[in-house]
């Protein structure tokens, strides 16, 4: 297993293909690993989806910043 943790383009290239031309190189480059688990910042879904990665059914973290914890983790009520 391997772990990609995000892709970031500066803003002023964002668009013109250049992360989609890295994750492909690197998905080509690991074409022997079983799983690519993707870490990647909020509202990137549809693309990364575009490129062929999928939700997983689970994951679990713990973040120690109330921000990050407020942007990434599912809010739970119990």
């Amino acid at each position: 297993m391997t772990a990609i943790y995000d892709v970031v383009v500066h803003k002023d290239y964002q668009g013109s293909g250049i992360a989609r031309t890295l994750l492909e190189d690197i998905i080509q480059q690991l074409a022997d690993v079983s799983c690519i688990q993707l870490i990647a910042t909020t509202e990137n879904e549809p693309f990364y989806e575009k490129i062929g990665f999928k939700k997983l059914k689970t994951g679990m973290a713990i973040y120690k910043n109330p921000q990050l914890a407020e942007e990434y983790l599912e809010s739970n009520n119990s």
